[in-house]
């Protein structure tokens, strides 16, 4: 006789009972044991002597059962048609114990933890509250969505834990776990959390470097390929020999300052990337630089006092400073200003204090510099003696050139003369008419030495 196990019963089967003219078959008794055939019972409902003792069918199926193990027997019932006893047979051998197991219901909501293109499963049989009770899982299968070529993984045992891999990190996944104790899968659990894998970001490129002063170094970048499905959110630059490092906190190439360098010595730079889970391999290594120390920038005016009369414009020198970058001149004060460009003007409007820094611009290797703050102080300075604009005739023809004279005045203070009148105009110091007209002039000499500036009374020049 055979045992074959179901869930929750065996269907047992035998063979036709041998009978002789004088007998025939009214039936079958079916026992059970579930201790190897040291004691044995009725069987259950399928297979109770109700059923069995009264049909000469070869098979039953015994329900109901418990998870556990089973061994099964028969007898034969054979009636004689002429005295109509009843004859049971000896009970036949035991069958081949078989096991019943209670199918495993729906299992729990898988959890899960995400990795390097892989999420970590970790399943368990279904409760109450969560999936559905059932027999005790033998295995699991986890499975991805969306699907992903070899996207799933078994567990094996009433729980456990299994990664699944081949995942696209930066991809969001759920996971969904089917359990079975019986040849019959369950149905698959509740979708898990989503979840995302990532990994270390790509390598980063690595571009030019310049020394930006005496311990630092401009350090150029690209992003990697990939981010690893999460955003960079800091490259780190460092030495080789060590001692210098530098941080910047963006996703894209950049420029990274590295600090910390020795005048002197030669370096080369790695950069990494950084991410929410990991931090990426170093890329190549730079070319080599050196940082040098920088000059002082310096306004470089050599007056040993800056005590200046008003009315003189300064011309601004510098001195000092590392690499090409132009220089230029700013001022503070009231009344001060820059009056040219390239070396510059100091002009002062009023009495008091001018302050003048130099900067000079960034170049190849080196970085701005700004000088210390020099004073520049104007006085009112003493009076000229009386400027006169000295022509011996005060009149003209119209459209001919009166050649300008003038005297008195003190110190070395250039002389200047301005006209005014209808028709009135100036060549440098020579003045005309351009028909019958007056002209008035006045001759202004500039400030010099301890001298302010003088202006004349206005001379009257009669064109005709």
């Amino acid at each position: 006789m055979t045992a074959v196990a179901g869930v929750g019963q065996v269907v047992v089967t035998w063979p036709e009972s041998q009978t002789s003219s004088t007998q025939s078959v009214t039936g079958y008794e079916v026992q059970v044991s579930t201790d190897s055939g040291g004691t044995w019972a009725g069987a259950g409902t399928g297979c109770a002597n109700a059923a069995t003792t009264k049909s000469t069918a070869l098979t039953c199926t015994a329900t109901g059962l418990a998870d556990g193990t089973y061994s099964f027997r028969i007898a034969t019932l054979k009636k004689n048609p002429t005295t109509k006893a009843t004859k049971t047979t000896d009970f036949s051998t035991g069958s081949t114990a078989v096991t019943v197991v209670t199918a495993a219901g729906t299992p729990a909501k898988p959890t899960v933890v995400a990795g390097d293109s892989k999420v970590t499963v970790t399943v368990a049989a279904g409760t109450a509250t969560d999936g559905t009770l059932g027999g005790a899982p033998t295995s699991y299968t986890v499975t991805a969505s969306p699907a992903v070529s070899g996207g799933t993984c078994t567990v094996t045992g009433a729980s456990g834990s299994c990664p699944v891999t081949g995942l696209t990190n930066g991809t969001a996944y759920t996971f969904t776990a089917t359990a079975k104790n019986t040849p019959v899968d369950s149905l698959a659990s509740s979708p898990s959390a989503t979840v995302t894998p990532i990994g270390a970001p790509g390598q980063p490129g690595i571009g030019a470097v310049s020394s930006t002063g005496p311990t630092n170094a401009t350090v150029t970048f690209t992003a990697p390929s990939t981010d690893g499905g999460s955003p960079i959110t800091r490259y780190t630059a460092t030495s080789s020999p060590a001692g210098g490092t530098g941080t910047l906190s963006q996703a894209g190439s950049g420029q990274i300052t590295v600090t910390g360098l020795t005048v002197g010595t030669s370096y080369t730079f790695t950069v990494t990337a950084t991410n929410a889970k990991d931090t990426s391999a170093a890329s190549a290594a730079s070319a080599p630089v050196t940082p040098v120390a920088l000059n002082t920038l310096t306004v470089s005016n050599t007056n040993l006092i800056n005590i200046w009369t008003l009315g003189n414009n300064i011309e601004l020198f510098h001195s000092g400073g590392s690499g090409t970058g132009a220089v230029a001149f700013t001022v503070t004060g009231t009344g001060c200003s820059v009056i040219k460009v390239g070396n510059g003007k100091l002009k002062m409007t009023q009495v008091g204090d001018c302050f003048v820094t130099a900067t000079r611009a960034a170049s190849t290797g080196y970085p701005s510099a700004t000088s210390a703050t020099k004073t520049f102080t104007f006085i009112e300075g003493v009076t000229q003696d009386t400027l006169t604009v000295s022509n011996s005739k005060s009149s003209g023809l119209a459209y001919k050139w009166i050649a300008l004279t003038w005297s008195g005045g003190s110190g070395e203070g250039e002389v200047s003369f301005t006209a005014r009148g209808d028709g009135c105009e100036m060549s440098g110091n020579s003045l005309r008419g351009l028909y019958v007209t007056t002209c008035y002039v006045t001759a202004k000499k500039a400030a010099s030495g301890d001298y302010k500036q003088a202006f004349s009374a206005e001379k009257t020049f009669a064109i005709v």
